[in-house]
């Protein structure tokens, strides 16, 4: 070790899994102080999205609609051979947990409960370092004439390097309707209020989990997709023809079947104008065809990730489970995964995320999954 280079000790720390880098931090206090830093952490992210290395697909289950939830994962560097089950840090709360986001390692959990989200509590959990941070209640959840939230997401801001909740909520005072939005900052683990929500809600968003993708969260509207561009704190809307709200890859896309319901075109959405997030058009990627989905319902099938390679991305169908689809070959192969709960399509968002290894910290203030570091310490 001591006649290899620093730097080349770094570009082989940066393809560790965050296993083997949490054991690595024990070798000497600068290699802890080299993990642990921002640049490091950052940087292992980053090299993991472009390589598309440490994906997992995570998976909730519970045996009833308000029983204890449980999340599973599996690993697509082992071929999503088998799932292995991870220790939900709200699970000892009354009430089954969905999810409300991820991003770059965390997951934003939320509690469901029979008072229309008047007081979820929601966590912010990094799975692969095992780490938590409760999230505290909004301060518009206290007020008398907050009703619930419509919308809640999870992304990064890369501006500032922070991770950000954002609400949107419904509050009604003296018969008037308005819809503040709040922020939650990881970095300062505090809320602040942003711009109220001034577009047309109608009848809401139809799913209240935010999608991130290219510095903004997206929910799927009832007149178009609502996004927020999440450093400059702005509203801004995408109209869409058709076709429901997927990211696949880090990337905003709408898959639309075709009239005659065979075929199924994916669109991506793609900036215009020098990566600003609300300026960008829609343009035709890939396409899935019939004769490789004939057996499943085309109508109803959801783009998880793309393979390592990317010559395949991995479906959820409404029917047949887990399928991989490859692209020059326009194969179909269906995935069984051992241990694996089964995913409702009605409401897959909630139930499910792909989201990679990485030591991005919940903060300082961050509390150990389970008990078992408990027992560590106490040995």
């Amino acid at each position: 070790m001591a006649a290899m280079s620093m730097d080349l000790v770094i570009d082989i720390l940066l393809r560790l899994p965050v296993k083997s880098l949490l054991r690595f931090r024990c070798v000497s206090t600068s290699f802890c102080s080299e993990i642990d830093s921002a640049d490091f952490v950052n940087t292992h992210v980053n090299r993991s999205i472009q390589s598309r290395t440490g994906q997992k697909l995570i998976v909730s289950g519970s045996s009833s609609c308000n029983g204890p939830t449980d999340f599973y994962a599996a690993d697509f560097e082992d071929d999503l051979k088998a799932a292995f089950l991870l220790n939900n840090p709200l699970k000892s709360q009354h009430g089954s947990n969905m999810v409300c986001g991820s991003c770059n390692g965390l997951i934003l959990l939320g509690m469901l409960s029979n008072s229309r989200f008047r007081r979820t509590e929601h966590a912010i959990w990094n799975p692969f370092t095992r780490r938590y941070k409760k999230v505290p209640i909004c301060p518009v959840q206290t007020l008398p004439g907050y009703c619930w939230y419509f919308n809640i997401g999870l992304g990064y801001d890369s501006a500032h390097d922070d991770y950000k909740i954002i609400m949107i909520s419904l509050v009604v005072e003296s018969n008037h309707f308005s819809y503040p939005v709040w922020l939650f900052s990881l970095k300062s683990s505090s809320w602040r209020r942003s711009q109220d929500f001034l577009l047309e809600l109608r009848n809401g968003s139809r799913e209240i989990a935010g999608r991130f993708a290219n510095g903004a969260l997206y929910w799927d509207g009832s007149d178009g997709i609502v996004g927020f561009d999440i450093a400059n704190e702005v509203f801004f809307m995408i109209q869409k023809s058709s076709g429901y709200l997927v990211v696949l890859g880090g990337n905003l896309y709408i898959p639309v079947p075709r009239a005659d319901d065979k075929d199924v075109d994916f669109y991506l959405y793609a900036s215009d104008n020098g990566g600003e997030v609300a300026s960008g058009s829609w343009r035709k990627e890939f396409t899935v065809e019939e004769e490789v989905l004939s057996r499943y319902n085309v109508l109803r099938l959801w783009p998880l990730a793309y393979s390592k390679d990317g010559d395949s991305i991995l479906l959820l169908t409404k029917e047949n489970g887990f399928v991989w689809y490859n692209f020059e070959n326009k194969t179909r192969q269906r995935v069984e995964i051992p241990g694996m709960p089964k995913v409702m399509l009605e409401d897959p968002t909630k139930k499910h995320c792909v989201n990679l290894e990485s030591l991005v910290s919940v903060g300082n203030d961050s509390a150990f999954d389970g008990a078992a570091e408990e027992v560590i310490l106490n040995d």
